[in-house]
């Protein structure tokens, strides 16, 4: 299944090719560089670590189905049917408490963080949403659903998902009664005061009918979280709402103040403590147009590197998989921070080390295992790591001159 779901990337890029070319005829502000492979890289962070958390999920949904079931329920279209209402039933809830306690909003916080809303947000999933889920849907088998069900529905679930970040599709007409449109979830991306907590659905309307948490589109949508953030970085992105309370429950000297702030919503602070907020710093560094030309470089490279290792991940070694995703992973973070301008004094030495110590890992392997994908995979690596230098030593201009015929030839207009 996660090898079907690996094949819809190609069709969901594209349609955020459409969406961005639409965005640029209308000069709307709905894409920015920076945000738009930030969405990206937390996507692939996710996607990645779900070949690992989606085992453990399938293996403890197994767990209970065969020793906790307490109903039994006919394998046929009835349980699908059903499941399909259960699964709908508890992200809602699951989807309520993310924003009222924060030991699940510092999990989902990712998801809503970003002041540009488009495509890509279906990207921006922080896998610890995918871990803290695990217990919600473990509840599922304890009734009779058959683990094969479940997950199949929650995939079909978060390919739905994904269709709901947009800014090019108005109200739908009947089907905002029934159903979570993009309309209404783009009500629950807002920070204005009358969006706040509203539409917690995933699929369904009725349980945000049910549950007094509809709010129907009436003002224009501002995005974000309320509150001092800056989007610059991958890790400040997943674990920024970690570190705060680690802090702030590090400041406070009640055990039982401590507990509760976890369960807590996200705007209480003990009485005991002062906010423990930092302001964050916008990058302002200077970046050349070298720099750019890099990380577009290694943002197209691992884009498709990582549809190759989601659909071929079963020809992999353990330690390959793992390699590969570090790889990618710290390749994408980078680009993330040049496009942000968020890098440091140093920046290009760092990187070489990266690279130099990835190939090191990439020819130890090689001694293990064969497959040309291992050459690839060093060439890609050393390729890196002459363009790398190339923007010390300011030596590729023609790789600036390649990317701007490029631009020339899909009529694009680098800023």
């Amino acid at each position: 299944m996660l090898n079907a779901i690996a094949l819809f990337i190609p069709i969901f890029l594209l349609l955020v090719g459409i969406e961005w070319y639409i965005s640029q005829k209308k000069e709307d502000q709905v894409y920015a560089t920076g945000n738009t492979v930030m969405n990206m890289t937390i996507g692939a962070i996710d996607q990645i670590s779900s070949l690992f958390y989606f085992v453990a999920l399938f293996v403890v949904l197994e767990y209970v189905y065969t020793h906790f079931r307490i109903l039994e329920i006919d394998n046929n279209w009835m349980q699908w049917v059903l499941a399909f209402f259960a699964v709908d039933f508890l992200s809602y809830w699951y989807h309520r408490l993310s924003h009222t306690m924060n030991i699940f909003w510092a999990g989902h916080v990712t998801h809503h963080s970003s002041e540009y809303f488009n495509l890509t947000n279906g990207f921006r999933t922080s896998f610890f949403q995918g871990i803290n889920r695990i217990i919600f849907w473990a509840v599922l088998p304890v009734f009779g659903f058959s683990p094969i069900v479940l997950i199949v529905i929650l995939k079909i679930s978060g390919i739905h998902d994904f269709f709901l970040h947009t800014q090019y599709i108005s109200k739908l007409g009947f089907l905002e009664k029934i159903f979570v449109t993009p309309s209404l979830h783009r009500v629950h991306h807002g920070k204005n005061d009358i969006y706040i907590d509203k539409n917690f659905g995933s699929v369904l309307l009725i349980w945000d009918y049910l549950f007094g948490t509809l709010q129907r589109e009436t003002e224009e949508v501002q995005y974000g979280i309320k509150g001092h953030y800056v989007d610059n970085s991958p890790v400040v992105a997943i674990g920024h709402h970690y570190f705060y309370l680690w802090k702030t429950i590090s400041k406070t000297k009640q055990w039982y103040n401590k507990f509760k702030l976890l369960v807590m919503p996200p705007d209480w602070v003990p009485d005991e403590v002062q906010s423990t907020e930092g302001t964050p710093v916008q990058g302002s560094v200077s970046i050349t147009t070298l720099q750019r030309s890099y990380a577009y470089f290694q943002t197209t490279i691992c884009v498709i590197g990582v549809i190759l290792l989601l659909v071929f991940k079963n020809m992999l070694s353990i330690w390959e998989l793992l390699l590969f995703s570090g790889i990618l992973v710290s390749s994408l973070s980078i680009s993330t921070l040049i496009f942000n301008k968020n890098i440091r004094p140093g920046f290009i030495n760092w990187e070489s080390f990266r690279l130099i110590c990835s190939i090191f890992l990439v020819s130890l392997m090689m001694t293990q295992y064969s497959g040309n994908y291992l050459l690839v995979v060093l060439l890609y690596l050393f390729l890196s790591l002459f363009l790398n230098i190339g923007n010390k030593e300011n030596s590729l201009k023609w790789t600036n001159n390649y990317f701007k015929s490029i631009a020339r030839v899909i009529r694009l207009r680098p800023k």
